[in-house]
């Protein structure tokens, strides 16, 4: 098993599966289209199967607990309670 592409492809998949949830609502059904696309690829285009699987599954679990200790506690925003500050604030 190449443990490096297995860290490499958790940790992407983390990253992005993060994003995700830290994303507005309307936009979440598009990033998670993206994250799926992107794992058919990666098993379409590398025959590494097992690492494939065993990357998305770290990637889950991280995933998971990212939510359990910080998401869970701390929604995401709305586009209402968002404040983009400018040069004039």
């Amino acid at each position: 098993m190449d443990w490096g592409y297995v860290t490499a492809v958790a940790l992407l998949f983390s990253v992005l599966l993060i994003a995700t949830q830290r994303m507005i609502e309307r936009h979440r059904r598009f990033m998670r289209g993206f994250v799926i696309v992107l794992a058919v690829l990666l098993m379409i285009r590398y025959t590494l199967q097992l690492e494939n699987i065993v990357a998305y599954l770290i990637a889950l679990c991280v995933s998971f607990i990212f939510w359990l200790l910080i998401g869970r506690y701390n929604p995401a925003p709305t586009d209402d309670k968002i404040k983009v500050f400018g040069l004039d604030d």
